[in-house]
């Protein structure tokens, strides 16, 4: 993916297609992962945008996916959305870098608010990075 994408992981459909449809109503690509483990099968260091993720999922978490992510040496930044946020979860979410920890149901402002905070770090990032 060329332009800054929305990548969307969270093991609830019809939460990955409600953001799916936000975030393509304000004119940005988007993609869609059922789980953590599909993202990261398909994560492609190249890609650019930010990182739309619930933090609790079966097999492998938000957390250990921000963690393998930092691992492999990937600067997407993350938004975190839960359904129950606990505050452990979210300071840890927050210290390890991620740019905000939003609990569902959360107001589509607050959302593309955050996106865009996340693309806005991931543009600077990307300055930094060498040209291909």
């Amino acid at each position: 993916m060329s332009e800054p994408a929305v990548f969307i992981v969270d093991d609830d459909a019809a939460c990955c297609d409600s953001i799916r449809e936000l975030v393509l109503s304000v004119g940005l690509s988007a993609a869609v992962f059922g789980s953590a483990v599909e993202f990261l099968t398909s994560f492609d260091s190249t890609w650019h945008g930010c990182l739309v993720s619930d933090l609790r999922m079966p097999t492998m978490n938000g957390l250990a996916l921000q963690q393998r992510l930092h691992a492999m040496g990937a600067r997407l930044p993350i938004v975190f959305v839960s359904g129950s946020v606990d505050t452990h979860m979210a300071g840890q979410a927050i210290r390890n870098g991620a740019v905000d920890v939003l609990e569902k149901p959360f107001g589509q402002h607050q959302l593309l608010d955050a996106n865009c905070q996340a693309l806005c770090l991931d543009d600077r990032a990307g300055d930094t990075r060498p040209a291909a």
